[in-house]
């Protein structure tokens, strides 16, 4: 079993992403850690999908892509086949809260952090576009 490296300041970016979304009409439930991803969304009583809450702590334009561990997208495309609805990653930047479709076309190859000595953080991960990435709320 691999650890959980999530912090307190980890759940609060979370939580203000998900009341950043709340406001704009959007109802959130947070999903058992077996689904893979954060929580299922629906607006007005109907599903629209499912979202992964991501942090970076730069602006969104830094790097020219987004890296998410590969797992995590094909986990993200299962739900959203399985419901015939979306699954969206909604990351929380310096600059605002930025969204992507997990369908959107991504470059795979290996990627991960190096900085917490584990040899589980490298791995296949997809590589987004941040020019497909569309701003949610801004912080300006």
């Amino acid at each position: 079993m691999r650890p959980r490296y999530e912090t307190q300041e980890d759940r609060d970016n979370e939580l203000s992403v998900v009341s950043a979304l709340q406001l704009s009409g959007f109802t959130l439930y947070k999903l058992p850690i077996s689904y893979r991803l954060d929580y299922i969304m629906f607006r007005d009583g109907k599903l629209l999908g499912f979202v992964e809450i991501k942090t970076r702590k730069h602006k969104h334009d830094k790097y020219p892509s987004l890296m998410i561990a590969l797992s995590k997208v094909m986990a993200a495309k299962q739900l959203a086949t399985a419901t015939q609805t979306k699954s969206v990653l909604m990351v929380k930047y310096d600059d605002g809260i930025f969204g992507i479709n997990f369908q959107m076309p991504h470059v795979v190859s290996v990627g991960g952090r190096s900085d917490r000595s584990d040899n589980s953080d490298i791995e296949p991960c997809a590589f987004y576009d941040i020019k497909h990435l569309k701003l949610i709320v801004s912080t300006h």
